[in-house]
């Protein structure tokens, strides 16, 4: 069996127990949360022994044998969660964001890559058989993207309002909605095309008047290879929608969908005629099966700790440019 910790008991905490208990060789060794409440409610929806809770992951470390854990704490803390695995000489799933700046992003690559553990970021798009089938566009082929957009947006407003959520704190949640949430589609085309980003210009609404929480935000990025995208984000609309455009010389794919299922894949021809490919979403892994499968073939895990610090890298010099009002080079 694979013995597995999870971190953090809160919604998306939960989910990714279930996928624990659902796999074939999956157990949930123990639960850790500061909430007694959410240990409570584990405890009861997952059938765990008193034993398998903890508020404290030191004495979960110090009391269970594991094979791995699941951090889906806030991003505040996952730096030092995943250290503390890695010493243990355990794989992390780590929900996104994975770090809260490039800095810790680079730590955790160069522990990646010296020490041989397996980190896979929570990025659910990279399962996506539609976002695969739109890499696989240009990965195995000689197209070059030349043109993207994206958006998302969401109500956060009950957030902002009242102030009380701990992404309302850039300590613990790194930044706002861009941050937080956006980085789902930012992260995407970073990863479906390949393409590096080396500038950024950006402008955001803030929240606060430190400037670091951000309620909506709109940059345009420039790559390596001379195209251009933008992005535009929202966190005080009523709907959650999004989107994703990406061109290239012979057509485009676009992804679309709304609130947080499955999203729709099309193709444009170089003609302009729309088509949608057959595709199966029944075949797709769940993040824990991808996990496992990493961990049990030694190979690389379909998000990695170099996804995060490119998306991190971007993000990061988004923010500043929204603050400074300048252009700013992605340090990658």
């Amino acid at each position: 069996m694979f013995r597995t910790g999870i971190i953090g008991m809160g919604g998306i905490g939960r989910h990714l127990a279930e996928e624990v208990r659902s796999h074939p060789r999956g157990a949930i060794g123990a639960v850790v949360d500061v909430n007694e409440e959410n240990l409570a409610a584990a405890g009861e929806a997952f059938d765990l022994d008193e034993s398998a809770l903890y508020t404290d992951e030191a004495e979960m470390y110090a009391e269970k044998s594991l094979d791995a854990v699941v951090v889906a704490t806030p991003p505040g803390f996952h730096f030092d969660q995943i250290r503390a695995a890695f010493d243990r000489d355990l794989h992390v799933l780590c929900e996104k964001p994975v770090v809260l700046d490039s800095a810790e992003a680079r730590e955790v690559v160069r522990w990646v890559r010296e020490e041989g553990h397996v980190l896979m970021a929570g990025y659910q798009r990279h399962l996506d058989p539609g976002f695969v089938a739109a890499r696989d566009r240009w990965a195995e082929g000689d197209l070059d993207p030349t043109f993207a957009t994206g958006s998302l947006t969401q109500d956060w407003r009950h957030h902002y309002e009242a102030g009380t959520n701990w992404r309302m704190d850039p300590d613990i949640g790194g930044g706002g909605h861009l941050f937080s949430v956006g980085t789902h589609v930012v992260e995407s085309v970073l990863w479906m095309t390949g393409l590096t980003p080396v500038s950024v210009t950006a402008e955001m609404s803030f929240h606060d008047d430190g400037r670091r929480v951000d309620e909506q935000s709109a940059m345009t990025v420039r790559f390596d290879n001379g195209a251009i995208a933008s992005f535009g984000d929202s966190g005080v609309v009523p709907r959650t929608m999004e989107h994703i455009h990406v061109w290239d010389e012979e057509g485009a794919v676009y992804l679309e969908g709304e609130d947080w299922g499955t999203r729709e894949l099309s193709v444009i021809n170089a003609d302009g005629d729309r088509r949608t490919p057959d595709l199966s979403d029944a075949e797709a892994r769940t993040k824990f099966e991808a996990f496992v499968d990493a961990v049990e073939s030694g190979t690389e895990p379909p998000a990695t700790a170099e996804d995060a610090l490119r998306v991190t890298a971007l993000l990061e010099a988004a923010y500043e440019s929204a603050r400074t009002g300048s252009r700013v080079d992605v340090d990658l």
